[in-house]
């Protein structure tokens, strides 16, 4: 069933499908070449749980959320989340959950960054109580 979505932790042996979901339509503002497979397991080594995928009851998977940390601040370089399942509930879902997980290692304040996506992404982060700040920079 489309709405019935488990969330849990990137791991390893996700990073194959992770790869395939990279080119949908998303908003990462993370290069393309940062999505190799080795450069992905070393990130996934040194912020372990923190990111996210998104899987139906049967395993398929049908999102990613790629979320790590300095020490200090919390990051959120890319959300991903095949249209047909609803972008906005499960991209929550996948935020709460590395959320969660960043304040257990005693990381409270982050930052997202995003590019221009199918939903208004300026709406869904003030919806759960981010502030965007409009990068003045870009066009």
């Amino acid at each position: 069933m489309k709405n019935e979505t488990i969330i849990r932790a990137m791991e390893e042996s996700d990073l194959e499908h992770v790869l395939s979901l990279r080119n949908i339509d998303s908003n990462s503002v993370v290069s393309k070449t940062f999505y190799k497979k080795e450069v992905l397991i070393n990130y996934l080594r040194r912020n372990p749980k923190v990111s996210s995928v998104a899987c139906t009851l049967e395993g398929n998977m049908i999102g990613f959320l790629l979320c790590g940390h300095d020490g200090m601040l919390g990051f959120i370089y890319n959300i991903t989340v095949h249209n047909e399942y609803g972008m906005r509930q499960i991209s929550k879902m996948m935020v709460n959950r590395s959320l969660s997980e960043l304040k257990k290692v005693g990381i409270n304040k982050g930052f997202v960054f995003t590019k221009n996506s199918t939903f208004d992404l300026e709406e869904f982060w003030n919806s759960i109580g981010w502030t965007v700040i409009p990068d003045k920079t870009s066009k």
